[in-house]
């Protein structure tokens, strides 16, 4: 669906890098590489939002480790509507038990 990656895009223009360099994903597996993540693996949580954004989801199921996810997504939908008008619900976790 090309809409994922087209939204992808549009909320990457609008998230800042010094906040996906803080998620603990990206430093953990950046050490396990020498210090050399990708841009990919650095952006994968904007394709996420955009996942949850372009079906104006708003209840998400997450485990434990996706929740910091989710909250970006959170993030981006209220800088999006701050910006541009409402438009994305915010999106709440339903927490999945183990």
């Amino acid at each position: 669906v090309p809409e994922h990656a087209e939204l992808a895009w549009i909320l990457g223009c609008i998230t800042n890098v010094p906040r996906l360099l803080r998620l603990p994903q990206w430093k953990m597996k950046r050490a396990s590489q020498n210090n050399e993540g990708t841009v990919g693996l650095l952006t994968y949580p904007v394709l996420q939002a955009a996942d949850i954004l372009l079906y104006k989801s708003t209840h998400v199921p997450v485990g434990e480790d996706q929740v910091l996810h989710l909250e970006l997504a959170q993030d981006i939908a209220r800088h999006f509507n701050k910006k541009y008008g409402e438009f994305f619900p915010v999106p709440k976790a339903i927490l999945s038990e183990p």
